[in-house]
C-alpha cells in the first residue's frame, strides 16, 4: 500500500490523531492550509475531519512567550483588560459636545448597552474603555468633523473574584482596570488568618482547582495568577481528591514512545525549563507542549535550547491536561510535524 499526496498548496494528509494509517491503519482524512508566506515559525493548522479539533502549531519565541506562558508570569499582568459587563459605568468626555457628559455616567444596561445623546443605544459590553472610546469616535463623525473623546471607567461592578477560608476578612472583591493578583486579593482580605509560610492555597476557576506558589512567592518573590472574573481564592485545606480533580490537575509527558508519565500540578507551578532540564534534551530537537483549547489543540514549539533557558521555558507554565513531548528529528514541513506529534496527541486524546 502506497500512501501519496497532491503537491497543490492545499496538502491531504491523515488527522493528526491517526496518521498511522499509511501503514494500514483506519485513516481520518485532515487538511492542512500552506499559505504564500509559509516559512519557519509560521502558524500552522492542521483540521481533522472534524472541524471543531483543529491543531495550531505555535512556535514560542522571545516575541511571542508573553502571550502564551500562562496567567503564572508577570507579563499576565501588563496584558490585562478590563471588559465592560452589565452595572458598570462609564463617563463620556467630548470635545465640542459638552451634552455627552452626564453627571451620572453611563450605566451598562442588561442588554449590554448604553444610550448616548444623538447616537442611540452603543454595545459596550465585553469591551474595553479604548474599544468603546474608538466606536464613539467613529459614530460622532457624523455630527463632527474631528470629534476627540475619551471614555472612563466610574463604576466596577459586573466582574468579581471570591477569597473564602483563613483569611482576616473572607470577601467579594470586584475586579477593575489594574490587575489583581492572588497575593493582592488575600492582602485585601486582610491577610492570612495564620502563617503563610504553611497556608495551601487554591485558585478555582471554571470548575478546576489549581494549587498556589505561596512559598515561591515567599521565598522568591515568584508571581501569582492573576485573577479573572468568576475566580474563588481558598486559603486553607487541600486540592480535592477524586480522581477526575487529580487528573485535571496533572499534566502529562510522552517521550520515546512510552508510557505517559504525570506531572503533579497542585504543589505548585511547574515550568516547561523544570521539565526539559529532567528530559536531556539533545542539540538541535524541539519540545512541544501540547494544549486543549475550546475550538483547537495547540502545540507550542520550543527549541531545545529555548525550553532550558528561564528566559524562556521559565516563562512557560503547564496546565492541567497539557501534554510535554520531544521531536528529536524536527522539520519544517508541516506533514512531517504532524506525524511526528501523533503518538502523544493519540495519547492525549485516549488519556
Amino acid at each position: 500500500m502506497s500512501c501519496r499526496f497532491p503537491k497543490a498548496s492545499l496538502v491531504m494528509t491523515a488527522a493528526a490523531l491517526a496518521l498511522a494509517g499509511c501503514a494500514g491503519a483506519p485513516q481520518e482524512t485532515a487538511t492542512m492550509m500552506r499559505g504564500a508566506d509559509f516559512g519557519p515559525g509560521s502558524p500552522i493548522e492542521v483540521a481533522p475531519a472534524s472541524p471543531d479539533r483543529q491543531v495550531e502549531i505555535i512556535a514560542l519565541t522571545a516575541q511571542t512567550v508573553a502571550l502564551y506562558g500562562g496567567a503564572s508570569g508577570a507579563a499576565a499582568g501588563q496584558d490585562w483588560t478590563y471588559r465592560l459587563g452589565v452595572g458598570d459605568v462609564l463617563q463620556i468626555f467630548a470635545v465640542d459636545a459638552p451634552e455627552l457628559t452626564l453627571d451620572a455616567g453611563y450605566q451598562v444596561a442588561a442588554d449590554g448597552a448604553i444610550q448616548v445623546p444623538f447616537l442611540g443605544r452603543v454595545p459596550v459590553a465585553e469591551r474595553s474603555a479604548d474599544e468603546v472610546r474608538e466606536d464613539l469616535t467613529v459614530r460622532l463623525r457624523q455630527y463632527l468633523s474631528a470629534p476627540q473623546v475619551d471614555v472612563r471607567i466610574t463604576g466596577f461592578n459586573a466582574r468579581h473574584v471570591a477569597v473564602v477560608g483563613e483569611v482576616a476578612r473572607p470577601s467579594r472583591q470586584p475586579l477593575t482596570d489594574r490587575p489583581l493578583t492572588v497575593i493582592d486579593a488575600i492582602n485585601a482580605a486582610g491577610g492570612f488568618g495564620g502563617d503563610p509560610a504553611r497556608a495551601g492555597v487554591v485558585l478555582i476557576r471554571d470548575g478546576v482547582e489549581s494549587a498556589v506558589d505561596v512559598q515561591g512567592f515567599l521565598t522568591r518573590g515568584a508571581p501569582t495568577p492573576v485573577l479573572r472574573d468568576g475566580d474563588v481564592v481558598r486559603v486553607g485545606g487541600r486540592l480535592l481528591t477524586r480522581a477526575v480533580q487529580a487528573e485535571e490537575a496533572a499534566a502529562h509527558v510522552h517521550v520515546n514512545g512510552g508510557r505517559s508519565q504525570a506531572i503533579p500540578l497542585d504543589r505548585g507551578p511547574v515550568s516547561v525549563a523544570q521539565i526539559a532540564a529532567g528530559l536531556a534534551l539533545r542539540p538541535g530537537s524541539d519540545l512541544f507542549v501540547l494544549r486543549d483549547g475550546a475550538d483547537r489543540l495547540r502545540a507550542f514549539r520550543l527549541a531545545a535550547a529555548d525550553a532550558v533557558n528561564p528566559v524562556l521555558g521559565g516563562q512557560v507554565f503547564l496546565r492541567p491536561g497539557d501534554m510535554v513531548t520531544v521531536d528529536p528529528m524536527p522539520s519544517i514541513d508541516p506533514i512531517l510535524q504532524v506525524a511526528h506529534l501523533t503518538p502523544a496527541l493519540r495519547a492525549m486524546t485516549h488519556r
